[in-house]
């Protein structure tokens, strides 16, 4: 079951994909048809959670102001309008931890810009709950998963946990890689160590 604040945020946002009270897994696909990392799947306990797609909240015809819109010269005047491809919000321990997950092919760079844009949004959302809900939902962490590569999946492969220093020490242009298969599946609780 969700917890009043999380599920006060879901019925905010329009770009929710998956909920921990009826989902055990988060599928992450790139739309982008020459990317060689196109899904990730991460294997997640029930619980309370949820994960956005930031991408779905986007387009032509942002209503709130112009630099939500998307279109052929919007970035040219707003730079920062652009998103990561997943965000998860997940509370333990009565704390609420927010995971910015972004999928590269090749070599994980111009990541920075994605994961500051999603922050703010992520942080004007929350604020607006707490404004107009009376639901306190402080962030305690933020973390930046850069998942990359997208070869086939190797009969070979190890899994590589990360440690926990170098997942609480993210920031937006300091973001923890993994190099991971396409279409690997992982257990969330390997990014939260």
């Amino acid at each position: 079951m969700l917890s009043a604040k999380i599920d006060k945020l879901r019925e905010s946002l329009s770009c929710v994909t998956y909920r921990g009270d009826q989902h055990a897994h988060i599928l992450i696909e790139e739309t982008d048809v020459s990317a060689k990392l196109r899904k990730v799947t991460l294997t997640t306990p029930n619980g309370d959670w949820i994960s956005i797609n930031p991408d779905k909240g986007r387009g032509k015809l942002a209503k709130m102001s112009p630099l939500l819109a998307v279109s052929d010269n919007s970035n040219a005047k707003h730079g920062h309008h652009c998103a990561c491809d997943n965000v998860i919000f997940l509370v333990r321990n009565d704390k609420l931890t927010v995971i910015y997950i972004d999928l590269k092919s090749n070599n994980p760079t111009g990541y920075a810009n994605q994961f500051k844009s999603t922050r703010q949004f992520v942080h004007y959302a929350i604020a607006l709950i707490e404004e107009f809900h009376a639901l306190k939902l402080m962030i305690t962490d933020e973390r930046y998963i850069v998942l990359w590569g997208g070869k086939p999946t190797s009969l070979n492969k190890t899994t590589t946990v990360a440690k926990p220093e170098k997942l609480t020490k993210t920031a937006p242009d300091k973001a923890y890689k993994r190099e991971i298969s396409n279409g690997e599946k992982i257990y969330l609780k390997e990014l939260l160590s």
